[in-house]
This record gives structure tokens, C-alpha cells and sequence, in this order.
């Protein structure tokens, strides 16, 4: 019985996996300010969402992977996208994140891993993997980049967005 049991979980993998054009239900997440932060209305709006997921705050990589989203900022805003940085950290050790590298775009403390499930990104002992996903205006996945250098991850997503943004 344990055997049929895991083939038919190896079967269902393909199942759960998450691919462009499925669609996600965004939730209402708090940023790490505690200010309200209602994904779904962001994308009605007409935006596009990118979260880049990140291990710890204020370590090498993530530092360098934020301040590259921070000064590439700009541009993605005019693109119409929205940047969320999200990790397991607590929201204090975001906010110190934010105020130390002077990021941009909000950051959002996923310490119960409701956006880390939602987008099927893993990761161990509390740490996420690096993983880059955007989200459409219809609510449905545009990209996934999955284990990301975070010292060229905002330059990749940029690239695509403005490709797909003509």
C-alpha cells in the first residue's frame, strides 16, 4: 500500500506544479509596515505583480538582489508593475532591510508561507528559495523563474517585461 501510495503522489506532481497562464487567488497580505496590501485590486488596477522571493533579509545575495530591484525601480513602475519583495523574515527584520538598502516596492513578511504555497516556491529550515514570479492584470502566472541569481534576477525580469510591455 505504501508504494501505490507514493506513485500516485509522483503522479500528481505534474498536477501541482505551477505554470504561465494558470490562474492564482491573490490574497489581502499585510506589507511589513502593517499596512493592508490587497493583491487581487493591485492586478484589477491594471497592474502587473512581481515577487521576488528571497532566503534572508540583509544577507549578501538579498542585498544585492534588492538594491538592484530598488534602482531598477523606476522603470518597472512605469511599466506598470508592482514589486514585492517576500520572505520568511519577521516584518521588524524587513523594515530594517528597507531602511538600511533604501529599498523600493513593498516587502511582505510571509512568516505562515501563504504567498511561498500560493506560488508553489520552496525552500528550507524558514528560508525560501530564490524564486521570481509575475503575475498579470487577469490574475493568472506571466512568468516564473525559478532558483534566480540575485545579481541578475531584476535585470531578467526587467528584460521580460519589457519585451511583453511593446
Amino acid at each position: 500500500m505504501k508504494r501505490f501510495g507514493w506513485m500516485l503522489l509522483f503522479l500528481a506532481l505534474p498536477v501541482l506544479a505551477l505554470a504561465p497562464g494558470d490562474p492564482v487567488a491573490l490574497p489581502r497580505v499585510q506589507d511589513s509596515y502593517g499596512r493592508p496590501v490587497d493583491l487581487a485590486e493591485v492586478a484589477r488596477q491594471g497592474k502587473y505583480l512581481l515577487f521576488w522571493f528571497y532566503p534572508k533579509a540583509s544577507s549578501p545575495g538579498c542585498t544585492a538582489q534588492g538594491k538592484r530591484y530598488a534602482e531598477l525601480y523606476p522603470e518597472f513602475a512605469r511599466l506598470g508593475v508592482e514589486i514585492y519583495g517576500v520572505s520568511a523574515d519577521p516584518a521588524a527584520e524587513q523594515c530594517a532591510f528597507i531602511e538600511q538598502m533604501a529599498l523600493k516596492g513593498a516587502m511582505l513578511p510571509d512568516k505562515e508561507g501563504t504567498l511561498a504555497k500560493l506560488f508553489k516556491v520552496g525552500g528550507v529550515f524558514g528560508f525560501y528559495n530564490r524564486d521570481t514570479i509575475l503575475v498579470n492584470p487577469q490574475g493568472r502566472i506571466e512568468r516564473i523563474w525559478r532558483n534566480v541569481n540575485p545579481f541578475r534576477d531584476a535585470d531578467v525580469a526587467l528584460a521580460y517585461v519589457r519585451q511583453i510591455r511593446r
